[in-house]
């Protein structure tokens, strides 16, 4: 993974796990829709889907309070390392073998 090209987080969904004390509803386990992540992740990550039914999430520079900032390539950096944090504090869906990449979009 090269540094310069840090820009996304893509996940394979299929592969995410929920916490096995949960009682799971049917219909609610992984994959999920689109909608469903676009509702999940912060403000400041887009989610999209890309090859193979992965999430995409994609810095957008938004904060929330309504400043939007270009996302250069150090923001993109930044941001994508604030993603993986953010992924990991969740309390109740383990993302450690769902992560796919942290490189350029393919």
């Amino acid at each position: 993974m090269g540094r310069h090209k840090m820009n996304a987080v893509i996940l394979d969904q299929v592969k995410v796990r929920i916490d096995p004390a949960l009682k799971i509803k049917p219909g609610a386990e992984f994959p999920r829709s689109l909608a469903w992540w676009q509702r999940y992740v912060p403000i400041w990550l887009d989610a999209t889907e890309g090859d193979r039914g992965c999430i995409v999430l994609t810095p957008n520079g938004r904060s929330a309070d309504g400043r939007v900032q270009e996302v250069t390539p150090a923001i993109a950096r930044r941001d994508v390392r604030r993603a993986l944090a953010w992924l990991d504090k969740q309390i109740h869906l383990d993302f450690t073998n769902a992560l796919v990449s942290t490189d350029q979009l393919w």
